[in-house]
């Protein structure tokens, strides 16, 4: 008689130790590119945000002649004086989310958007005289520049990657997200977070901007050693701001299609 006897093989321990060794490298291989994938919608989704902002931006200065103030107190509402300058003489402060008539208190990471705005030029509206006087008119300047960094391209086949270069001037007004990092921001609830490394593009974006001046370049990692200058040798520090700003041109271009200025 023949019979045909199964045996039922049971994993051994080095056999499941093997099996969920293999497991945890693929879910570490995973791991990473669902992180970078979600981090890469999160900056988008703020960035669509923003170019709401701007937008509100343009839209208030066609329906009442001139920018909003910063707020500086942290209610959402702009700060401004009878004169029409900010309250803040520098014009920095967070984006007045409430007097825009936005839902947006701050960026996806929960921090307030910056809002920095060239006052009194751009913050008090025009009597009827193109000048130099300090109302928004089609003489007015910003006072607003922004840099950034990547290839000189009168060096020729050099490629270099810290050159930097103004990427826009007399800027009238600005908006920044400190970004994941979260670096120098404050968050929606009022809580101030650890500020940026002194020297760093970063902290230029962090500080009062007394000089006006704002960076926007592309995303870096950064590492040891980092340093934000123009020496290619080392890398740049660690970058993750987003920044953008109101066009002087398409700003004028609108309020004369409105018929608000001249």
């Amino acid at each position: 008689m023949n019979m045909n006897i199964q045996f039922q093989k049971a994993f051994t321990l080095i056999e499941l130790s093997v099996v969920l060794f293999i497991i945890s490298l693929l879910m570490v291989g995973l791991l990473g590119p669902v992180g970078t994938q979600i981090e890469s919608q999160e900056r988008q989704q703020t960035i669509d945000t923003m170019d709401d902002i701007i937008e509100s931006l343009y839209g208030f200065a066609v329906i009442n002649g001139r920018l909003p103030c910063p707020d500086t107190d942290g209610d959402g509402t702009s700060d401004p004086v009878a004169s029409g300058a900010c309250t803040v003489g520098t014009g920095d402060g967070w984006l007045p989310w409430q007097t825009l008539g936005l839902n947006n208190q701050g960026d996806i990471w929960g921090n307030r958007f910056k809002y920095h705005v060239t006052t009194p030029g751009f913050t008090t509206i025009d009597t009827g005289t193109c000048a130099a006087d300090g109302e928004l008119d089609l003489c007015q300047s910003g006072d607003i520049t922004i840099r950034t960094r990547g290839d000189d391209t009168s060096t020729g086949a050099i490629l270099e990657s810290k050159f930097q270069y103004n990427a826009a001037t007399v800027v009238p007004a600005v908006i920044v997200s400190h970004g994941k990092n979260g670096l120098g921001a404050t968050s929606v609830n009022g809580v101030t977070l650890t500020a940026t490394t002194a020297g760093t593009d970063e902290a230029e974006n962090d500080d009062a901007n007394t000089d006006a001046i704002f960076y926007s370049r592309g995303f870096t990692e950064g590492a040891a050693g980092c340093v934000d200058d123009t020496n290619e040798a080392t890398t740049l520090c660690q970058f993750d701001d987003i920044v953008m700003w109101v066009s002087p041109s398409v700003l004028m271009n609108r309020m004369v299609k409105a018929e608000v200025l001249p």
